[in-house]
Order: structure tokens, then C-alpha cells, then sequence
């Protein structure tokens, strides 16, 4: 319990995936009850000394830290950057400034939560009052349950779930922030160059970060392309979509915010209501994979369905770096992968045909592309890249069976009519016609200079469903021989 807002503390706000000032829960809660604000970041060793936050994102998080200091500093406030492990850093901070209350906004993934817990111990410690608030998710995963108790296993019924809990609470955004004035002793490190943690600078664009950049994203998105977006989301070779994940990613803006504005959209254009229905379902599917990945934190190591660990997968290092470089011979694989590439982002359209490519055609293990991705996306999030891939690949919390395998050159006819996708990312196929962009070893005259397709998809298929069949096959002999 806490005790009735007060302005007479000394706090310190302890900022993660919530990088905004606009509603935020945590801070907002932090600068009512203070005296003395610290506004902290933290550059986790633990994160950042391996390939677990990718240099897109590293670069991305760079920006998106210098755009809030430069915020905060606006208000009179400033942010305060130490590098270290946080449990060590805070108690650190706490002890030399006296602090009497420490906030932070829940995660929700294993790591954060031991690395939580570490901090708390060392709160409790010294005295120090912890206060976690709610704020990374409209709701949590223990306020969503079946009407046995139980965790949700499938989206649908998560969402009717969700909704219902929504209508019941209509959950509103915090209120305007108020910031309490700065510790006057209080200071940070200066903020680091990407170089500083073994990144170049490479080619990659990424978009503008900051919570500005995100609110003017947000009015663009809803202001035209979200009343097609029901028809345009899979449409790669369009700008049909938000393009907000790495905000979102990164808490430059809350899916309360989102949720929000798309809901007064409702009421005052017409035309937009069904691209903001399906664009509040996009939002609901990342509430349920945070959810499964709190409930079932095993998923990062193992299958969601446990039956197919059994999974027998092939390990063809050749096949698998060309699947990385965008030379299956397969143009909307290809594309996709070199869109990643150059821009540290993919299309969902495209990210869900490259892994059903990966796991189906070429029968590699989900957990390779899922690490691959992890390390290059800018808007990587452990839940949703786990939640996505385990779809994908079968094995994760999906009502569709097994043999839902994506055909990568029907995909591409479907969802990239004209080849636009393909040729702006694959330069060798500029010149071949519309009709035979997607499988240019049928045009008069084939590309030299672009492979030739690495495996036969039909070929392919079959192997896949003989793989998972094996597995289903073994559960019910050893199901029998319990009976």
C-alpha cells in the first residue's frame, strides 16, 4: 500500500521501456509525490554487452534517450545516464542521494523481472519505498484469465476477454505531467556514442526516434492511411501502416495513447472505422504476447506447445545464411530480408512469409530466425518477435494446425501485385516484367545476375508435414501406450 500523494520526498523515477513524458503512469505517480525528482537511465551491462539489443536498436535507444534528455531539459528537468548493473547503480544512487522512493513501470519478460527483483532487494535494504506501476500494457496477464483461472492460449478469446475488461474500466491516460524540479546534486554521464559499445555506423536508416517523432507518426497514420488499413495491412508495397512498433518498442508513445486516439476515430470518421477496428486488434495481439510471455516465460527457450520440442530440424548452415542475405532465389523472401538489412525493420506481411520460408521450406529451427531477428530489428521486442515466430513456425499459441505453410511466390503475387516491394529491394529484378517478378526463372530472360531458387517449395511443403507428422505420430503411440 502507499500512502496519500505528498510533495515532500525525494524520488527517484527509474526509466526503461517508457522513454515519453506524455503518459506515463510510474512518472507521473513519481513527480506528484516529490520534493526532489531523479529522472535515471540505466545502460545495463547485462544488455548491452552482447548481441541481445542489436546495433539498429542500440542506435534507435541512443537517439530516443538524447531527445528525451533534450525534453526534459526544456521543462528544467535533466536525465540522469549511468552505465552499470542496475541493482549495483541504484543502490548506489539511493544511498548517496538520500532517495526515500524509487518508481519504475513493470516488464515483463524473465530477465526483467529477476533484474527487478535484484533492485528491489537492494531498495528494501536501504530503507527505500518501491513503487511498480502498470503502464508497458493496457492489462496485464493476471487480469486476463479463462473462466477456470486459467492463462489464455489462443488470441481470439484473449480478446474478447480484453475488450470486455476495457468496456468495464474504459482505462484512461495519465494526467497532465506536473514535473517535480531536479535533485540539484543529482548528476549522470554523459550519454555515449554507439561506438562506445563495439557499433559502427552502418547503413542501416532508421526513423526518427523520440516521443515528438511518435505523436507525428501517429496523427500522419490516423489522419489517411488507417482508413484503408484493413485492406492495405499486408500490403508491403504500400504505406498502409502505422510504422509505430519501435515506439511502441520503446514507450516513445503508450498503447493507451494508441487505443485513445483510434477510439475517437471511431466517432468522428466514418470511413476510418474498420482500419481502426483491425489496427486496435494489431495492438491487442502485442498485449497477448506479452501475456503468454509472462505466464509462460519457457517460450524464449522452447516450443509454447511442448509436443514439438520433439521437432527434428535441419541444419544447413549454407541455406540458412542465404535466408540471412536475401539469396533464396525467392523475390519476396529476398526482399524482405534485405529490406531488414537496410532498414532494421520488415513489413508483418513480409516477417511472417521469411519465417514460414525458414522453418517450413528450408526446415531450420524457429529459434535461429527468431535470434536473428531479435539482433537486427529496431523494433525487436522479446514477446512479439517470440510470439510471431512460434506462430509461424507452428509450434506457439496459434488454433491453426500445423499445415498452414505460407507458398512465398503466391504470397508475393497477392501482396505485391506489381513487384514495387521486390524491385525496390532487389535491384537485379529492375528490369523484369510485372507479370514475372516474383519467379524471374520463368521470364524469357532470366536475371544472370539473381540465383536461382535454393529449394522447391512443393518438395519442400511435403517434408514439413512429415516432420510435424513424425512428432504427432509419437504423442498419440505413447498417449495409446498410457492406456
Amino acid at each position: 500500500m502507499t500512502s496519500p500523494a505528498s510533495r515532500s520526498e525525494r524520488v527517484l523515477h527509474w526509466f526503461r521501456s517508457d522513454l515519453r513524458l506524455r503518459d506515463n503512469t510510474a512518472l507521473a505517480a513519481a513527480s506528484g509525490r516529490a520534493s526532489e525528482l531523479v529522472l535515471l537511465f540505466v545502460l545495463d551491462d547485462r544488455l548491452l554487452g552482447g548481441a541481445a539489443l542489436g546495433a539498429p536498436r542500440l542506435r534507435f535507444l541512443l537517439d530516443s534517450l538524447a531527445r528525451l534528455a533534450a525534453a526534459l531539459e526544456a521543462r528544467g528537468q535533466r536525465l540522469v545516464v549511468k552505465r552499470g548493473l542496475p541493482e549495483v547503480v541504484v543502490a548506489a544512487l539511493l544511498r548517496t542521494w538520500k532517495i526515500e522512493r524509487i518508481t519504475w513501470n513493470r516488464d515483463y519478460g524473465p530477465y526483467a523481472r529477476r533484474r527487478d527483483a535484484a533492485v528491489r532487494r537492494a531498495a528494501d535494504g536501504l530503507g527505500a519505498v518501491v513503487e511498480e506501476h502498470k503502464d508497458r500494457v493496457v492489462f496485464e496477464s493476471s487480469e486476463l484469465r479463462t473462466r477456470s483461472g486459467a492463462p489464455f492460449q489462443v488470441y481470439t478469446p484473449f480478446r474478447n476477454a480484453w475488450w470486455a475488461r476495457w468496456h468495464a474500466e474504459r482505462p484512461e491516460r495519465a494526467g497532465p505531467l506536473r514535473l517535480a524540479p531536479p535533485l540539484a546534486t543529482a548528476r549522470g554521464d554523459a550519454l555515449p556514442e554507439a561506438s562506445a559499445f563495439g557499433v559502427g555506423s552502418d547503413a542501416t536508416a532508421l526513423p526518427t526516434a523520440g516521443e515528438d517523432a511518435a505523436a507525428r507518426r501517429l496523427e500522419r497514420f490516423l489522419a489517411g492511411p488507417v482508413a484503408d488499413y484493413a485492406r492495405d495491412r499486408d500490403r508491403p508495397d504500400l504505406d498502409g501502416t502505422s510504422r509505430l512498433s519501435p515506439y511502441l518498442r520503446f514507450g516513445a508513445i503508450s498503447v493507451r495513447t494508441c487505443l485513445h486516439a483510434a477510439l475517437e476515430l471511431l466517432h468522428t470518421e466514418p470511413r476510418s472505422r474498420d482500419g481502426a477496428r483491425k489496427w486496435m486488434d494489431e495492438l491487442i495481439w502485442r498485449e497477448f504476447y506479452h501475456a503468454i510471455l509472462s505466464d509462460h516465460p519457457r517460450v524464449l527457450a522452447r516450443c509454447f506447445r511442448p509436443e514439438y520440442d520433439a521437432l527434428v530440424w535441419d541444419d544447413d548452415d549454407a541455406a540458412f545464411r542465404a535466408w540471412c542475405e536475401g539469396r533464396t532465389g525467392h523475390p519476396f523472401v529476398d526482399a524482405a530480408m534485405r529490406q531488414l538489412a537496410a532498414t532494421g525493420w520488415m513489413h508483418n506481411r513480409p516477417r511472417m512469409v521469411v519465417a514460414s520460408f525458414l522453418t517450413k521450406d528450408l526446415g531450420i529451427d524457429w529459434r535461429r530466425g527468431e535470434r536473428f531477428f531479435l539482433a537486427r530489428l529496431v523494433d525487436g521486442d522479446p514477446a512479439s518477435n517470440n510470439g510471431g515466430w512460434q506462430w509461424a513456425a507452428s509450434t506457439g499459441s496459434d488454433a491453426q494446425p500445423y499445415f498452414r505453410i505460407f507458398h512465398p511466390v503466391k504470397q508475393g503475387e497477392r501482396f505485391d501485385p506489381h513487384g514495387d516491394y521486390v524491385r525496390r529491394f532487389v535491384p537485379e529484378l529492375r528490369g523484369v516484367e510485372p507479370r514475372f517478378v516474383q519467379r524471374p526463372w520463368d521470364a524469357p530472360a532470366p536475371p544472370r545476375d539473381y540465383p536461382r531458387p535454393i529449394v522447391d517449395h512443393a518438395a519442400q511443403r511435403i517434408r514439413a508435414l512429415r516432420r510435424f507428422e513424425v512428432v504427432r505420430a509419437g504423442r498419440e503411440a505413447r498417449r495409446a501406450d498410457k492406456d
